[in-house]
């Protein structure tokens, strides 16, 4: 049936689709102009409108992305989606493929050593735009903070001081561009406070899961690495926050991860989610804080994470 034939209840904006899928919207006119694998509605005045096929399809390009597959080589996939594609056939899909993560972390390693700005500038602008922001930290991310924390040669500390500034003056302008998408919305929409903790890669870590979930239709709100967790429960009250996300990549001081959180939770009134790669690393600790009202804690996937949070909101 063509779109525009549906009834008009049926489809949704790009904002909800946005917030339904992971997606954010400056990925999804990508997708839709650069690599053809969605063509939505419109309205009158031009605005996008997606049907629950839409989704669907927006569903199997997830799926094929954390597969391992490109984002150009995704197309083709789609067009037998009519199909049902034999388990052999994908396995051959995915030998073909290799894992274009690991490929786009390597190309990211080789300009960050040639302290390739232009370079690195403009893949990085590629992957915020083309990529959607909770597979991107999983699976880009992670692996490339690995990589650079193991560099132990003269002149590593420049090198990521370099890649880690530029990411995030990167990820600011994608953190605006999720927001004024957020701002367009009808309703006031739930908003947590995010702290973070001092570091170049830890400020890159927090922006990027704060863009993430602003996409996903949360008012995040990061008060960066420099808050006083004392400090937490003023801040709750002033902003009318519904909760609190303690996020980290890295393993935390015990002087936070025990007194100074179980003072915070304390004096909160919300809940308080703990997120990030620490919750692995720290696990034991974390099992503790737990038991205590109000502390939950985020699953490792970011996907993941950012629905636990949408349906905890709700």
């Amino acid at each position: 049936m063509d779109k525009t034939a549906l009834q008009q209840e049926t489809l949704l904006p790009i904002r909800e689709v946005a917030e339904r899928t992971g997606v954010n919207p400056v990925t999804l006119r990508a997708w839709e102009r650069r690599y053809g694998l969605l063509v939505p509605a419109r309205t009158g005045k031009g605005h996008r409108l997606y049907s629950e096929l839409d989704v669907q399809r927006i569903e199997e390009i997830l799926s094929w992305l954390a597969r391992g597959v490109a984002i150009g080589q995704v197309r083709p996939l789609l067009e037998d989606g009519s199909k049902v594609i034999a388990e052999d056939t994908v396995a051959a899909v995915e030998d073909r493929a290799g894992d274009s993560w690991s490929q786009l972390v390597q190309q990211t390693v080789a300009a960050i050593e040639g302290f390739s700005v232009t370079a690195l500038q403009r893949q990085l602008e590629q992957l915020l735009a083309s990529y959607p922001l909770p597979l991107l930290l999983d699976r880009w991310l992670v692996p490339l903070h690995k990589i650079l924390s193991r560099q132990g040669r003269f002149g590593s500390s420049v090198t990521q001081a370099f890649f880690w500034q530029l990411l995030t003056e990167q990820l600011t302008l994608t953190v605006n561009a999720s927001r004024k998408n957020l701002r367009r919305g009808g309703k006031a929409p739930r908003r947590l406070l995010l702290v973070g903790f001092p570091g170049g890669d830890q400020q890159a870590f927090a922006q990027l899961f704060c863009a993430a979930a602003i996409a996903a239709g949360l008012d995040v709100i990061n008060l960066g690495p420099d808050a006083e967790l004392g400090e937490l429960a003023f801040a709750e009250d002033q902003l009318n926050a519904d909760g609190i996300i303690c996020y980290s990549h890295n393993a935390l001081p015990m002087a936070v991860l025990g007194t100074g959180l179980e003072r915070v939770l304390r004096s909160l009134t919300s809940p308080l989610w703990l997120g990030g790669g620490f919750v692995d690393l720290q696990r034991r600790d974390i099992d503790k804080l737990i038991a205590r009202q109000h502390c939950r804690v985020l699953p490792a996937e970011t996907a993941l994470a950012l629905r636990e949070l949408q349906e905890q909101l709700r």
